[in-house]
């Protein structure tokens, strides 16, 4: 038995066969800055000039108007996500590592199901930002609602085991709503 466990491990390809990837196309900044003003809906409103390398500022009309734009996202172009930051004077560039995602968890039991469970959960796949609940309709959700900031150094997962009773794991699956390019 030891031998054909032994073979059958020699045979594991580990992704040796899939398709390579391809790098993809540098982003042309400028088209950049011409789309996503209009994608918001403030075209001729919004103004926006490249910094240094891939960064880039936009200057919105009101505070109100850029709030909406950040509030909204996340936002892609030519499928590659963009992270938008207020930006301040001593900016930490640390923060352009996070973008903003709301992700539905789905696959909480019914009997689990409440805030303070809910933001547990969120806590452990990210820095906890918010949460779309209400205890009155809890029990007739397919899944709840979290506002997560990700940190793009991480890789993305999109199911996570926990463990509501100790030794049993449930699956929670995870799905980000408005994530571009997968």
């Amino acid at each position: 038995m030891a031998d054909n466990i032994r073979r059958a491990m020699q045979d594991i390809t580990l992704g040796s066969e899939d398709p390579p990837f391809v790098l993809p196309a540098e982003v042309n900044l400028r088209a950049l800055l011409a789309t996503m003003p209009r994608n918001w809906g403030f075209e001729g409103l919004v103004r926006g000039r490249v910094i240094e390398d891939r960064r880039f500022q936009f200057v919105f009309p009101s505070e109100e108007s850029m709030d909406m734009v950040i509030r909204r996202g996340p936002w892609a172009f030519a499928d590659r996500m963009i992270v938008l930051q207020r930006w301040t004077p001593l900016m930490d560039m640390e923060m352009l590592n996070y973008i903003p995602f709301w992700i539905q968890i789905r696959g909480i039991p019914l009997q689990y199901m409440n805030r303070q469970v809910i933001v547990n959960i969120a806590k452990l796949l990210g820095e906890y930002i918010e949460m779309d609940y209400s205890e009155e309709i809890g029990s007739r959700l397919e899944y709840v609602r979290v506002r997560l900031n990700w940190n793009v150094n991480h890789p993305l997962r999109f199911q996570r085991n926990f463990q509501f009773v100790p030794g049993v794991n449930t699956l929670l699956r995870l799905q980000y709503e408005r994530l571009r390019g997968f």
